[in-house]
């Protein structure tokens, strides 16, 4: 509704996908649902529209705690053409497999995966520490250069061969399961509020 009301798009497809639509999934896994629409439909600057969206993503998931059978609900947005790397999607709306999963065993690294996140989070522990005493855009700087690098991380195993399965992406939903992605940033929107307040003498 929030989408709809500002603007021409129209949600074309709501599709599930993601581990709860393949054979990986776990108690820990989210609902991803991914709400189809023409970028072009809102502006012709596509990286302009990504930003909005991912902004109004952001905020739903931050507002909203909806849960499906005990299992949270994330939403995204995607553009019209864009391929989705998973092994599994449904349509929602059509009722129907768009790419139907076929029972492979399935098989990732993870001690790598865990490996890599536990460096990553290492360096958010360390920007916890420095949070209070450190200069406001410095953390605002590092808290984005390291979300960044996560965001990163992920693109580059879904883009390799194991795709979902992936050392790099099971890397990522360890810290996004243990909360570390939405830690960074409100860790940010904190630096910015606090740089923007004008305390009383």
């Amino acid at each position: 509704d929030e989408l709809e009301a500002g603007t021409d798009a129209k949600i074309k497809d709501v599709r599930l996908t993601g581990s709860l639509a393949n054979y990986n999934w776990s108690k820990y896994s989210d609902v991803d649902l991914h709400l189809v629409i023409d970028f072009n439909d809102i502006d012709d600057n596509v990286r302009l529209v990504e930003e909005y969206l991912n902004n109004l993503r952001w905020r739903w998931n931050n507002i909203h705690y909806v849960k499906l059978y005990g299992h949270e609900v994330e939403i995204y947005f995607e553009n019209v053409g864009h391929v989705t790397h998973s092994k599994g999607i449904y349509s929602l709306l059509r009722d129907e497999w768009i790419i139907e999963p076929d029972g492979e065993t399935i098989e990732f690294d993870y001690p790598t995966a865990r490996k890599k996140a536990d460096s990553l989070l290492s360096e958010f522990n360390l920007l916890s520490h420095m949070e209070e005493s450190a200069p406001y855009d410095v953390i605002i700087q590092s808290a984005d250069r390291l979300l960044n690098r996560i965001h990163r991380m992920r693109k580059a195993g879904l883009n390799s061969p194991d795709q979902e399965y992936s050392a790099e992406n099971i890397a990522f939903k360890i810290l996004r399961r243990e909360e570390i992605i939405d830690k960074l940033k409100q860790m940010k929107y904190n630096a910015i509020d606090r740089r923007l307040s004008i305390e009383e003498n």
